[in-house]
């Protein structure tokens, strides 16, 4: 893959700079559920992908909530040992309200053990960005439960995710491939 240098002018669309968290989703899929012999390649601009992501058959992506405002996306770069080396670390913070028997199931079966894909689709630009990649999947970083003592204060899990790959985040055009008929009730 090669790309020319470039001009990196201002962004033209208005507030371009404005804070990402404003009516987000996060769709999350696990490593296990997508066919990675399939997995997609990024265009020759090294960031988009366009093909849909392969999830195995009766396998679909799941949404993860987490409240407005509180999403945070994070990107930085990670210096090598020596030029040759080098990534990026992304990360994904945001607050999952409440303590209720689902959040404390899903905590249990994939707090410790999450891998795979996040894609937060941010509503108000109609862009979506994924962070993970094959061999580089997304963990689940940290989990941090207040009890909220306070009608006041916050009671619930702020959920942090965590990679390291050798690209940026990627925009993602391709489909979000959510279970049509989702099951109800445990």
């Amino acid at each position: 893959m090669s790309v020319s240098l470039f001009d990196l002018l201002k962004p033209t669309i208005k507030n371009a700079g404005g804070g990402g968290g404003i009516k987000s989703e996060i769709i999350i899929a696990l490593e296990e559920d997508i066919d990675m012999n399939s997995f997609p390649a990024r265009e020759a601009d090294g960031v988009t992908i366009l093909a849909d992501i392969p999830m195995k058959t009766g396998k679909y992506m799941h949404t993860l909530y987490m409240t407005q405002g509180t999403i945070k996306p994070g990107q930085k770069k990670l210096k090598g040992s020596n030029n040759d080396c080098g990534g990026f670390e992304l990360t994904l913070e945001g607050f999952h309200p409440g303590m209720e028997k689902e959040s404390q199931k899903w905590i249990s079966n994939f707090g410790i053990g999450f891998k795979g894909i996040l894609i937060i689709q941010n509503c108000a630009s109609s862009r979506r960005y994924m962070l993970g990649e094959p061999c580089n999947m997304v963990y689940c970083e940290t989990i941090e439960t207040t009890w909220g003592e306070e009608i006041d204060k916050d009671k619930g899990h702020k959920i942090t995710f965590m990679c390291k790959q050798g690209t940026p985040m990627a925009i993602y055009e391709g489909a979000i491939a959510l279970d049509p008929n989702p099951p109800t009730g445990d």
